[in-house]
């Protein structure tokens, strides 16, 4: 039996004495660092900022860590911060001036990287390095910049093969979209060129050309489309049947030609003369204002309180408890997933819905006289996208203005630049069902600022609608009362 105690007793202190090695094996071990990405491919549109995820696993801090961001294809340097300070000695020179490390965060573990004024040369991967003495770790992120072109121009090249030449081209695409031929029935129609080409900002244009004979009928359509963004450009032109049977077809082609031209320049022209206008702060009607807010030709409009629905706000979104004002915060917070919430995209809609009638509310942003965050306000179909990228535009079902930069542009496709001085800090968003406008005019003097028409509603409501960039703030304003 003594034996057995003594067998036993030594295999106890066997086992003591591994665990004592395991101790000081991991004692002796530098401390393990672990670094995370989003997991996910970040989507993001030229010109605009986005920020990089990258945080530590377990959380903790990292102000004392260095952190370094590179590009994997270049291994080269995009942003260096050590112990506490920014390093630009070893910046690519195509960041600088760019970047930064979101220091909100790095108390938490945040090393969360902000890009302003995306580049198409900025698409690809980026590693997100640290290291803490003899630890380190890194974590990769995927980013995909897109850019959405203009819509595209047809034109006709002349008689070729039997049939009439057209071309079809349309610029300031990323990355490079397809170009397609379809008939009125839908069916794709075979190219006979397709060419490209990269400008001096990296962006593509594209060119077609497509041999029409009588045989096609109907109207021919020719699609552009940036399957990164899911979304496509058409444009379309009927040739008539005639045009393909006598000996004056070439004349008739002429004249069609002369009357797209001139058409399209009759279009241009009078964009011109109204962006012209906007810059002299002239516009179609001037609104006058009484002392309850109510302007000339609006009398008729009401004006209603607007509160925001946290149903649709985006994680970064703080919204006060009684619903009128909105900030942008760095910090996610933690929601319901819900189909009907912005994930993407820093939106939030208004709770009220209007399908018919005239309305008008007042947003009043913050920051000092003519020094804006980046914000945008307006309306929005009921129905808008609320999951990945938004292009904020009327495409989209979007009519809105944007403070950018201490300017003032409206959201069209281009955005178009309003040479206001002062920029306004208090906005009417007026709403036109029955006409199918949207109108923003400035609460301080009356003036329109600028006017969406032909506002298609499609048979269903629309709401109002807030983007917010990095720490922008707004106010809903109640004069109703």
């Amino acid at each position: 039996g003594s034996f057995m105690q003594y067998g036993h007793c030594l295999s106890c202190m066997f086992w003591l004495f591994l665990i004592y090695l395991n101790a000081v094996e991991r004692a002796s071990t530098p401390t393990q660092l672990r670094v995370e990405g989003p997991g996910h491919s970040v989507t993001a549109t030229v010109g605009q900022d986005v920020v990089l995820p990258c945080h530590l696993s377990p959380q903790r801090d990292a102000r004392s860590l260095e952190v370094r961001w590179i590009r994997d294809k270049f291994s080269e340097t995009v942003h260096h911060y050590h112990n506490g300070q920014d390093l630009y000695g070893e910046q690519m020179e195509a960041y600088v001036g760019r970047t930064e490390l979101v220091r909100d965060g790095l108390s938490a573990g945040s090393l969360d990287l902000r890009i302003s004024g995306l580049r198409p040369s900025d698409d690809g991967v980026y590693i997100c390095t640290v290291g803490d003495g003899d630890a380190y770790d890194e974590a990769t992120v995927h980013l995909e910049v897109s850019a959405s072109g203009a819509d595209p121009h047809l034109s006709l090249g002349g008689y070729e093969a039997g049939g009439v030449r057209v071309l079809c081209r349309s610029a300031g695409w990323y990355p490079l979209p397809q170009l397609l031929w379809r008939d009125a029935r839908g069916q794709h129609l075979p190219s006979v060129s397709q060419t490209h080409s990269q400008d001096q900002e990296g962006l593509f244009e594209i060119k077609g050309a497509i041999i029409v004979t009588g045989s096609v009928e109907g109207p021919l359509s020719c699609v552009v489309r940036n399957s990164r963004l899911q979304q496509e450009r058409e444009s379309s032109l009927h040739i008539a049947a005639p045009f393909f049977h006598n000996a004056e077809t070439w004349m008739v082609l002429m004249i069609l030609a002369v009357s797209i031209g001139l058409g399209v320049y009759l279009f241009r022209k009078q964009g011109k003369l109204a962006e012209q206008a906007a810059e002299l702060g002239e516009c179609p009607r001037q609104h006058k204002c009484d002392v309850q807010g109510k302007t000339g030709n609006w009398d008729t409009a009401a004006q209603v309180k607007v509160t925001l629905d946290p149903c649709t706000a985006h994680p970064l979104l703080v919204l006060s408890q009684d619903k009128s004002s909105v900030r942008w915060q760095s910090k996610w917070q933690q929601v319901p997933k819900t189909p009907e919430r912005f994930d993407t995209r820093c939106c939030v809609l208004g709770r009220e819905e209007f399908r018919e009638g005239r309305h008008y509310w007042e947003v009043e942003v913050e920051g000092e006289k003519g020094k804006y965050s980046s914000l945008a306000v307006g309306v929005a179909r009921a129905s808008v996208k609320r999951k990945g990228w938004i292009k904020m535009s009327p495409e989209e079902g979007i009519w809105a203005v944007q403070y950018k930069e201490g300017q003032l542009m409206s959201l069209t496709s281009p955005p178009t630049p309003l040479s206001l001085s002062p920029v306004p800090t208090r906005l009417w968003v007026c709403l036109d069902c029955t006409q199918g406008q949207v109108s923003f005019i400035n609460a301080d003097n009356g003036v329109e600022i600028f006017i969406f028409t032909d506002v298609f509603l499609k048979g269903e409501s629309m709401r109002p609608w807030f983007w917010l960039g990095t720490n922008a703030q707004l106010y809903l304003r109640d004069n109703t009362l």
